[in-house]
């Protein structure tokens, strides 16, 4: 039977070779797992366009911040401790609901 999946609303660090260093926003936890949505200062990654944020979620920077726009699931192993303070400004709550909604194509759930 598949674990149901227990709601979140956190940022973390993704401490791997792929996000190393980089935010994530976790928005819920499978059995060992975390979704969750990757955090960046830059436009583009990887040639694809990401989604530019009203408010950068940390309240010690000003810089623009931008989420990717798909969905990721890890282990929540790879992830440091919740950052305290940050947090989705209430225009930007719906882009990242757009943004859950999306199914990643290897994802069967």
């Amino acid at each position: 039977m598949p674990k149901k999946p227990s709601k979140r609303d956190e940022f973390r660090k993704k401490n791997d070779n792929e996000g190393t260093g980089h935010p994530t926003y976790i928005y819920a936890k499978i059995g060992n797992k975390f979704k969750y949505i990757g955090m960046t200062h830059s436009e583009i990654t990887n040639g694809v366009k990401n989604i530019k944020l009203d408010k950068n979620p940390n309240p010690e920077d000003e810089k623009d911040s931008y989420m990717h726009p798909m969905p990721q699931k890890a282990d929540a192993g790879r992830f440091g401790k919740k950052l305290r303070g940050w947090k989705l400004a209430e225009s930007d709550k719906p882009k990242v609901d757009a943004i859950k909604s999306k199914k990643k194509k290897s994802d069967n759930n």
